[in-house]
């Protein structure tokens, strides 16, 4: 990794110090990847303050400190079941033992392993930016990413087991290989969500409603790890189960 490491003595530090070309910095296994959310001239290496590396229940949900490993992840009681199966998407010890919570939203890379289930789950996002701290849902979040370029993820919120539903499959040649697609779906009550990670095309939210009308619509590349009309059959037959598995007959998206 090439860039300055600048050390920092607090949030309101780290955040004053946010431009367009610096980024944080945490386990650093996403850093500079082809697609990658974090690349620049300088990092800002985030606190290392206990909030950041706890699991806590808050008000029925479970905050997850955006600095919490894979390993750790995987070893909290709280955590709930489909985030440590997509946890578990990432077959490697070692990246597990250096990769976050936060750092793998932050990258929002087309192989992601963690997105498309907090997508599919309703997660909320912990954001700490110059105007203060917000709490944001991670698709309002997805819909405007430049809105929130400048703001530190300083935790994960998410449902659960008890409150959602939540199906997932990852597509590889091996567990250590870069995944073409990485799929989720949620249904919680009568409303359902899809995460879409699709390997150098992006990461989708399709509303379920029109699903037809909006993934004839995603723009999906043809590349060594699959073509167009490949990652679009594998996309829309696993929808299709899911959808069965999950018993749908209707419902909303949100």
């Amino acid at each position: 990794m090439d860039g300055e490491l600048i050390r920092v003595s607090g949030f309101d530090e780290a955040v004053s110090l946010k431009d367009s070309e610096t980024a944080f910095f945490a386990g650093g296994t996403g850093i500079c990847y082809k697609d990658s959310g974090i690349c620049a001239k300088k990092y800002i290496v985030i606190p290392d303050e206990e909030q950041m590396h706890t699991v806590t229940i808050k008000d029925g949900l479970v905050q997850i400190g955006a600095l919490v490993t894979f390993t750790q992840a995987l070893e909290e009681e709280a955590v709930p079941a489909y985030l440590k199966e997509a946890i578990l998407f990432c077959g490697s010890l070692q990246k597990r033992n250096r990769a976050t919570i936060g750092g793998n939203v932050a990258s929002w890379r087309s192989d992601s392993y963690l997105v498309p289930t907090l997508i599919a789950s309703g997660a909320k996002l912990s954001l700490m930016g110059k105007e203060g701290i917000l709490l944001e849902e991670i698709g309002q979040y997805a819909a405007d990413r430049e809105k929130y370029s400048d703001a530190l993820i300083t935790g994960i919120l998410v449902k659960p087991d008890e409150q959602v539903q939540i199906l997932a499959k990852r597509y590889a040649n091996t567990v250590e290989s870069h995944a073409c697609l990485t799929i989720a779906m949620g249904k919680e009550g009568d409303t359902y969500r899809i995460g879409l990670a699709i390997k150098n095309s992006g990461i989708f939210l399709p509303d379920i409603t029109n699903w037809g009308i909006s993934w004839k619509k995603a723009g999906v590349q043809d590349d060594m790890f699959g073509s167009e009309e490949y990652k679009r059959y594998l996309t829309e037959t696993t929808l299709d189960t899911m959808y069965e598995k999950l018993g749908g007959e209707g419902g909303t998206e949100s």
